[in-house]
């Protein structure tokens, strides 16, 4: 599987100290924790520039395993650990859905970072290296944006408990949590646990314990139920795995966009991976449809993706589709997210293209959409 298609978690630094969950200030001083230690769980929204452009930036760790994506004038451009170096600075690796399809690029841009304190200060830097550009980021917690923690609990068992190198199933979910203490808070973590497949009015830890108990019993029974000539420690088709990871997207205007990539293996020639893509409402306290963002019917749509589609993925006028999918055609579907440029549509492995072609997104910017989005939704997004 190609590596970009994961949505890999990413380096950064810090969340200490602060009492405020939400924070109505729009200034970093008031809303950004202050403190030079890195950690290896947080969840960061960073706003300021990059090549002079203003960009939204979200980073999380958990675990020490790291990643975020950021935005500026249109899609999402994902990001991933390249280097860490010394306590306080890193190099990531940025990269997009279309680039990850056409492998453009055989080096990656990079942006080189130093921790500040409530930020970073350094420089982008193209992937062939003839382009530099300032990079200056600051945590920032906006009214209507909140502050997360991350968090992680996994759980495994062997196939045969008596063998040293015997094969073995795993599980590992990698979540958030809303800081805050208020009906807006714990609407957030009801909604992250039913993300999860979690029931919402049990007690995260003890729902977490069931579900992974429940997963490695079946595996256990499974394993039993093998015929005794099959049982051989040297049957890597037995090592399952089932992981999981809530990502945030975006984060403003009372909106929490949340991509649940999970991605397991339970024999065969490969693993299977998918995002599921939530968008929440913490004002209205809803999960989004559609019709909460445009009025637009799906033939008129169909056709702006499919022109999106043949930008973004390179497939000229008068080429058919299906040089990307397996038709020639492509419909909208339930799997949308947004930031406050564009509205994005995620189709995953096999839904209309191969699994070697990966994900495929297709971004559609607001300008295309501004006679049919909702009057609430374009205002709360400050759509002018």
């Amino acid at each position: 599987m190609k590596k970009h298609l994961f949505f890999l978690f990413l380096v950064s630094a810090v969340i200490t100290a602060c009492n405020n969950n939400k924070n109505d200030s729009t200034t970093s001083e008031a809303s950004a924790p202050k403190t030079q230690a890195f950690t290896a769980d947080f969840y960061k929204r960073l706003e300021g520039t990059i090549a002079g452009k203003p960009v939204v930036m979200h980073l999380q760790g958990v675990n020490g395993d790291f990643g975020g994506n950021y935005y500026y004038d249109a899609s999402w451009l994902n990001l991933s650990t390249d280097t860490l170096i010394g306590q306080d600075s890193l190099v990531l690796a940025e990269y997009s859905f279309y680039n990850s399809y056409f492998e453009q690029n055989p080096k990656e841009p990079g942006i080189a970072l130093k921790w500040t304190g409530n930020g970073f200060k350094g420089t982008w830097k193209s992937g062939d290296g003839s382009k530099s550009f300032p990079a200056i980021l600051e945590e920032k917690y906006p009214k209507g944006s909140y502050q997360f923690t991350t968090g992680i609990y996994q759980d495994s068992v062997k196939a045969y408990a008596n063998k040293a190198n015997s094969p073995s199933a795993s599980i590992t979910f990698k979540y958030l949590k809303a800081k805050n203490s208020d009906d807006a808070g714990n609407w957030l973590n009801s909604q992250l646990k039913k993300i999860s497949g979690l029931k919402p009015d049990i007690d995260l830890e003890t729902s977490l314990k069931a579900t992974a108990a429940a997963y490695l019993k079946d595996y256990s029974a499974e394993v039993a139920s093998q015929p005794e000539g099959d049982k051989n420690d040297e049957d890597a088709w037995l090592n399952y795995t089932n992981n999981s990871q809530q990502s945030i997207l975006y984060n403003d205007n009372d909106f929490i966009v949340i991509d649940f990539l999970a991605d397991s293996y339970t024999g065969g020639a490969h693993g299977n991976y998918n995002s599921q893509m939530y968008c929440l409402d913490a004002k209205r306290k809803k999960q989004m449809v559609l019709s909460d963002i445009v009025t637009i019917d799906s033939n008129n749509l169909q056709k702006l993706l499919e022109r999106n589609l043949r930008k973004q993925y390179n497939i000229k006028s008068g080429e058919s589709l299906n040089k990307v999918l397996f038709d020639d055609f492509l419909k909208p579907n339930n799997n949308f997210y947004f930031n406050d440029k564009g509205l994005a549509f995620m189709y995953n492995p096999y839904e209309v293209a191969s699994y070697a072609q990966g994900q495929i997104v297709v971004f559609i910017p607001f300008n295309e959409l501004k006679s049919y989005l909702v009057p609430a939704f374009a205002e709360r997004i400050r759509m002018k």
